[in-house]
């Protein structure tokens, strides 16, 4: 059951309190008017909001069936849990023609910097992912990779997402006291700027920079993945702390598939960062496996976009700052793609789960 035919189905039920009355007393019957199956019509009559949030309904519509359908002050059964919704059927994959990799990877500072801080195998797991992930990105042989990072250590003039429109972006992880972990990487000024005039014709916010500033968010992944020293790359800088929607990542992935759609190149989108990360003091150090779990099993199960749906409190609550990158990516590919996780280490010394993912783009796409 799609989320569209549950939501019009709730909100007729809310509107109507003859209809509602009626749906209480033989939902399946009343559940068909509303085109719901048997299933969904007994999901809506008993207030299971954890089931219609798994299928991608807010919040604010899912708290109508149980405090106000039901009468149940106490919020029916519901938990609070996450789950994987299977029972619906996953649309078909529409990847823009000229995308032909997507994935995820954390960018762990202590990786690289320090990674004796960790435990030896689980480092040389995830190090391993990375390599894995580094030869399907090489075999897809982009001409154009779009990195996504969010704002550690360089100041913008707003909080929207940063397009680098530079010719070239530089930087190190002097931070980290380590200096001698640094990166150049070229631009693509015109392709950039493309996005950029796209993302504003749809009247959303977007910053333009020629100026960004590597650190580990880009230099981590990169130094581990870029296929090759001259690849044109294009930064999109998330600012969690000025700004914080999923639902608006995954718009603006959304927006970006008319232009990888429309120009020729043959383009890359890599995510980076998360997964349960908390840089506030007194949790630094958490990791939230079940949570982490639940992210990962959305994407193999090829709804990952469907966490775009998640109210912020829900992703920020599981360490999750860092998950608007990943959804722009999602944006990007669109709902039905599947994800292999190659990776995840919950590692407590660098301060989070890890994970290193490849989206399984359909082989048109890859072609």
């Amino acid at each position: 059951m799609d989320a569209k035919t549950l939501e019009r189905a709730i909100l007729a039920l809310a509107k109507d309190t003859g209809l509602l009355a009626r749906f209480r007393e033989d939902p399946a019957a009343v559940g068909a008017e509303l085109d719901l199956d048997a299933e969904w019509a007994g999901v809506i009559a008993r207030g299971d909001r954890d089931r219609l949030r798994s299928a991608g309904l807010v919040d604010g519509i899912t708290i109508l069936v149980s405090r106000w359908f039901a009468d149940d002050l106490g919020d029916s059964t519901s938990a609070g849990s996450f789950h994987v919704e299977t029972t619906a059927a996953l649309p078909d994959p529409d990847v823009p023609a000229n995308l032909v990799f997507a994935g995820g990877c954390s960018h762990v500072p202590d990786l690289l910097a320090r990674p004796e801080i960790d435990p030896a195998e689980a480092v040389e797991r995830l190090g391993d992912g990375y390599r894995r992930l580094a030869a399907r990105l090489a075999d897809a042989d982009p001409e154009l990779l779009i990195v996504t990072a969010d704002c550690h250590f360089q100041s913008f003039r707003t909080g929207a997402f940063v397009v680098g429109t530079g010719a070239f972006h530089t930087g190190s992880m002097e931070f980290f006291k380590r200096p001698d972990l640094d990166l150049t990487l070229t631009g693509d000024p015109e392709y950039a700027r493309a996005l950029v005039d796209s993302i504003r014709a749809e009247g959303m916010e977007v910053e333009e920079s020629t100026r960004i500033d590597l650190d580990h968010g880009l230099i981590v992944p990169l130094r581990q993945l870029l296929p090759r020293p001259d690849l044109p790359v294009i930064p999109i800088i998330t600012q969690p702390a000025r700004g914080f929607s999923p639902f608006g990542a995954r718009a603006f992935g959304e927006v970006m598939r008319y232009v990888v759609a429309d120009r020729g190149k043959r383009v890359a989108m890599l995510a980076t960062g998360g997964l349960s990360h908390w840089l506030d003091p007194g949790k630094f150090g958490g990791v939230d496996v079940e949570f982490d779990t639940y992210v990962l099993q959305m994407l193999q199960a090829g709804r990952g976009c469907d966490l775009g749906n998640l109210e912020p409190y829900a992703l920020l609550d599981h360490g999750q700052y860092e998950f608007l990158n990943w959804l722009i990516m999602l944006g990007l590919t669109g709902p039905g793609v599947r994800g292999e996780v190659l990776a995840y280490e919950p590692m407590e010394a660098s301060g989070g789960g890890w994970t290193v993912v490849d989206m399984l783009l359909p082989e048109p796409a890859r072609a």
